[in-house]
């Protein structure tokens, strides 16, 4: 299990441009306050990535 989560870290971190432990340290949290299941967690790390993609675009945009 720990492999799985591991590999799809790095995954979404080269798909999302961020850091490993960035990726790892969101699932830990998610997973800690959202006690559900894997795919709910999945779900809104995903959600996160994508507010952090978001954000990213506005900054650069207004700058």
């Amino acid at each position: 299990m720990i492999t799985g989560q591991l590999e799809r870290a790095f995954q979404l971190a080269e798909k999302h441009k961020l850091d490993v432990n960035t990726i790892l340290e969101l699932n830990k949290v998610i997973a800690k306050e959202v006690n559900n299941s894997v795919k709910v967690e999945e779900k809104i790390l995903l959600q996160i990535i994508q507010l952090l993609e978001n954000n990213k675009t506005i900054l650069r945009e207004a700058t």
